[in-house]
């Protein structure tokens, strides 16, 4: 009744009004004093009193006034969530960006184009993810989640990558090309950092030449987009580089070795075998000169990884046959490549070929790996056969 007397439910409310945050007071509302903030406040998005009440000096309360002022400017959306970020993936991708990258070549410059392409091809990212676990597993090795985690992007990729390979398009050339360039990576590191061990569960012959047909894929893609690609800077930069050829009419006073070795392939082979091994030698010769010669001027490890893609098919069958004049062509070629082992992903298989050549040749062949041996080992004297190395 109006103007009659007040009741206990009333005289609550109404005293709550009195005591109340300053808006609820103006407003005449019902304040219910939740701290900081009263629940009439939170609903309107308007500063309490309560909240400015609290003490300056509070850190907690000034943290609170900070996160409500926030708050205020966000616009509710019901229903919506939040995915949880995927950190072990971005751990990765930080890798590959900041480190993994220049591991690969060493003076580049950042390219928007190429930097871009994994956002839009996801197996190129997962490529890319499962290289960048690799690398950070050889810099923390207490960490083994990281290969499984690079074997699951890989697979991942390679699941993904199948009908565009198939079928290369002008959309996917460039992100074909990179991934097949990673991936031939990635053949050569995975089983350097099998815990198992390079040369005891996994066969080092086998894993190179799976890592050498993968690269070749390179020059296939190469060619059959060639009208697309040769315009893009990474290929120009390749195919720009200096003539070096020059190098090799100095290769037999450079390298006095090179000679006999030529003859031990004419003594021991014939005809299209001798003509690929070679080759196959003056190659491991030649690279050697340019890296030895230009070592500032090559990027990154170019050349190691060109050798298994200039030599024939014929080598690579000689030594999927395991013909012992291939695999002495192949421990010179470990030669080749200890001249780049700082690269993280080479730095174990030198010593690993040349253990497993010297346990496989016949003797009156093994006399013949004294110049590589000491060129990796860096060793003044042959070690005596069989060899023992430990290649962890």
């Amino acid at each position: 009744m109006r103007g009659g007397p007040v009741g206990p439910r009333q005289r609550r409310n109404h005293k709550k009004s009195r005591n109340g945050c300053e808006n609820c007071k103006k407003l005449h509302y019902k304040c219910d004093e939740g701290k900081p903030s009263c629940g009439g406040c939170t609903k309107r998005k308007v500063e309490c009193s309560f909240t400015t009440s609290q003490s300056p000096a509070s850190d907690v309360s000034a943290n609170t006034r900070v996160f409500n002022a926030i708050s205020h400017n966000i616009t509710s959306h019901n229903g919506d969530t939040v995915t949880p970020l995927p950190m072990a993936d971005l751990e990765l991708l930080n890798q590959a960006i900041t480190s993994t990258q220049y591991s690969i070549t060493p003076d580049s410059k950042p390219d928007k184009e190429l930097s871009g392409l994994p956002f839009r091809f996801p197996y190129l990212m997962h490529s890319t993810l499962a290289l960048a676990a690799l690398h950070l597993y050889s810099e923390q090795p207490h960490r083994p989640e990281l290969l499984s985690r690079a074997a699951a992007h890989q697979h991942a990729a390679l699941s993904q990558v199948r009908p565009h390979i198939i079928d290369v398009t002008a959309e996917h050339s460039q992100a074909i090309l990179n991934f097949a360039a990673i991936t031939s990576i990635f053949a050569l590191a995975e089983p350097a950092y099998d815990p198992r061990g390079l040369g005891s569960a996994r066969d080092p012959v086998d894993e190179l030449l799976n890592s050498f047909h993968l690269g070749r894929g390179i020059k296939t893609i190469l060619t059959q987009a060639w009208s697309l690609l040769q315009h893009k800077e990474n290929i120009k930069k390749v195919i720009g580089l200096p003539d070096y050829t020059a190098l090799k009419a100095t290769l037999d006073d450079t390298y006095p070795v090179y000679p006999t070795l030529r003859s031990v392939i004419k003594e021991s082979c014939q005809d299209d075998e001798a003509v690929s091994c070679l080759e196959a030698l003056e190659l491991v010769f030649f690279y050697m000169a340019v890296n030895e010669t230009h070592q500032q001027d090559i990027p990154g490890p170019m050349y190691v990884q060109m050798w298994p893609i200039d030599v024939s098919t014929h080598f690579l069958s000689m030594l999927a046959d395991r013909n012992p004049i291939a695999l002495l062509v192949l421990a010179y070629y470990a030669a080749l490549m200890r001249l780049r082992s700082n690269t993280w992903w080479l730095e174990r298989w030198p010593s690993a070929i040349l253990q497993h050549v010297t346990s496989t040749l016949d003797p009156t062949l093994v006399i013949h790996l004294d110049w590589p041996r000491q060129k990796i080992l860096q060793l003044d004297q042959a070690f005596p056969f069989p060899v023992e190395l430990d290649v962890t």
